[in-house]
Order: structure tokens, then sequence, then C-alpha cells
């Protein structure tokens, strides 16, 4: 029986960090995927309508996999599946009007926020307390993040609230992506099955308030543009089917951790591939952040 158990565990740590490098690799992918789309091929004016594509793409690919037998698709109540349907949408949503109404610099240091507010959800709702040593470990991740965004704060009432709904709606998401896999008793692609589908047609109607529809219809749909697009799918459906593996195995303070590294990632592509210009601040923000995930790491072993 302790040898059985030791197998267990060691297959879950082996599916965890699989998942975490999956989630790396396809989120950095799906980012540079897409930046090529809004830079090179007029996309973007239609970032809900790709959000849109990438859940309906999630959907027919893990209903694929559950018509090859890959897992047992388990009847769920809809009601049941909606909370974490509308915390994604609700995040899509208030962010896009956040990056309207906001300066970058404010916009991506509320993101940050998503880290304090996910402890004092678990803390207030969930009975869930997190280890002092472990919220010391998130202080250099946080202040780290924040020096690598600082550059101009610009403030407004509207804006900071639509900021501010949008790290409870993601913080809520990240949540519910674990909770919600232990309370319905399924796995991520039961769990994906439901959730890609219905986050798709609840955020279908707000392409025509967030996109601007004469894009859309004059886009240009070649070879060359559709390929990006599948690629772009294909990379988000195991950026969705990650999240759900790794949160659903760890917590959702990792979750959001593990967040911080894939930004690094990000800024290290922007930097080889984009000409983004490094300085000072910007290398001193990525030390502390590494410097918080390695400690943060450690506190979890």
């Amino acid at each position: 029986m302790i040898i059985e158990s030791n197998v267990h565990k060691e297959r879950t740590v082996h599916w965890t960090i699989f998942g975490m490098l999956l989630n790396i690799i396809s989120s950095t992918g799906t980012i540079t995927m897409n930046k090529i789309l809004f830079q090179q091929f007029n996309f973007k004016n239609l970032g809900t309508f790709l959000t849109v594509l990438h859940f309906f793409f999630s959907f027919i690919c893990t209903l694929l996999l559950a018509h090859f037998k890959f897992f047992k698709v388990k009847i769920l109540k809809i009601t049941s599946v909606l909370p974490i349907c509308f915390a994604f949408c609700g995040y899509v949503v208030f962010n896009n009007i956040s990056l309207a109404h906001n300066s970058v610099s404010f916009y991506q240091i509320m993101k940050i926020m998503c880290t304090p507010t996910i402890i004092l959800i678990q803390y207030f709702v969930y009975q869930s307390f997190t280890k002092f040593r472990v919220i010391l470990s998130l202080i250099p991740i946080c202040v780290g993040s924040i020096i690598s965004a600082f550059t101009d704060i610009e403030i407004n009432w509207y804006g900071s609230l639509m900021a501010l709904l949008a790290v409870i709606s993601n913080s809520m998401y990240t949540i519910y992506g674990n909770t919600k896999q232990k309370e319905l008793g399924v796995n991520s692609l039961q769990l994906l099955l439901y959730q890609s589908i219905l986050s798709g047609l609840i955020l279908s109607p707000m392409i025509l308030i967030f996109d601007n529809v004469e894009d859309l219809i004059n886009f240009n749909w070649n070879i060359m543009s559709i390929t990006y697009i599948l690629i772009s799918c294909l990379l988000a459906y195991f950026v969705n089917l990650s999240f759900f593996l790794v949160v659903g195995r760890t917590s959702p303070l990792t979750m959001n951790v593990l967040g911080y590294v894939k930004t690094i990632v990000v800024f290290v592509i922007a930097f080889t591939m984009f000409t983004t210009v490094v300085d000072f601040q910007n290398l001193i923000g990525i030390v502390l952040t590494l410097i918080g995930v390695g400690w943060y790491s450690y506190e979890k072993m």
C-alpha cells in the first residue's frame, strides 16, 4: 500500500511538472502568436473575437478527446459550471475596459494585486490559511513585478473600478479552477468541456461591444492568416487544459505565481524577437521576481 501510494504521488508530481511546463510554453507561444496576428495581420481590434475562437476550438478539441476515449464525459448541471464561466468572462470584459481607461503601468500593477486578493478570498470565503513564510516569499515577487511594470501612473475612478473588478474576476476564476474540480468530482478535461463552450457563448455578444466589427467583416482570410489563427487556437487550448491540470493538482496561489514566471519568459521573448529595450529597472524587477519564485517553490516543497 505504501509503495502504491508513493507511485501515485510520483505520478501526480510528474503530471504537475508537465502541466506547468506546458502552461509556460503554450502561454508564451499564444502571446507571441497573438502579437504577430495583431501587428502583421491587422487583428489588434479583434481580441474578444479571438478569445471566443480559442474557447470554441478548445471545446472541439476536448470533444474529440472524449470521442476517442481519452476521458469519460460526466453529466453536470449547467448552473454548477456557470460561476467559473462568468468569472472568466468578467475578467475578459473588465480587463478590456481597464486597459482602455488606464495607463499600461497601472493596468499591469493592478494585475499583480491578484496575489493578495486570492489570499484574502481563500481566507474569508473558504477558510483556507496561507503560511506566513509563504506570504513572505510573495513579497519579492510582487515588488519585483511592480518595479518592472512601473513607468507612469495615470489613475481615474472609472478605470480603477474596472481594474478592481478585473482583479476580483481573475482571482475567482483561478480559485474556481481548483474548487470546482473537487466540488463536482471532475478532472481537468471534464471541466474544460463545459467551461469552454459556455464561456465562448457568454462572451460572443461582447464582440459587438469591444471589437471593431468592420475590421472583422473586411479581414483578409487567406491561408497564412488562417494558419496563424489556428496555431493560436491550438496553443490557447493547451493553455486552458494546462490551467485546469495544474490548478487542480496544486493551488490557486501556485497558479498565480506561475503567472509571474510566464511574464518573465514573455519579457525575454519580447526582448529577443520584438526588440524590446531592457533597462536597469526591468533587470532589477526580474531578479527580485525570480528570487521570490525560488523562495516560494522552496516553501511549498
